[in-house]
């Protein structure tokens, strides 16, 4: 029982991590997947950007504390 709700809980963290079921990608045109693709990737850039940036101000807060 206790394994059963582990695996359960790992597939169903393992659904999220797919957006897109593949039958539903391939029946979009391809400017769809194109357009949904650079949506993607513009927002994954973002989010790097916005992290490096605040890495970046607490290395500088640790290094004038020095």
């Amino acid at each position: 029982m206790f394994f059963k709700s582990i695996f359960k809980r790992k597939k169903e963290k393992d659904q999220k991590k797919s957006k897109y079921d593949i039958n539903n990608w391939m029946n979009l045109t391809k400017e769809e997947r194109l357009e949904m693709d650079f949506k993607e990737k513009d927002e994954s850039m973002r989010k790097k950007k916005a992290l490096l940036k605040s890495i970046r101000a607490e290395y500088m807060k640790i290094k004038n504390i020095k």
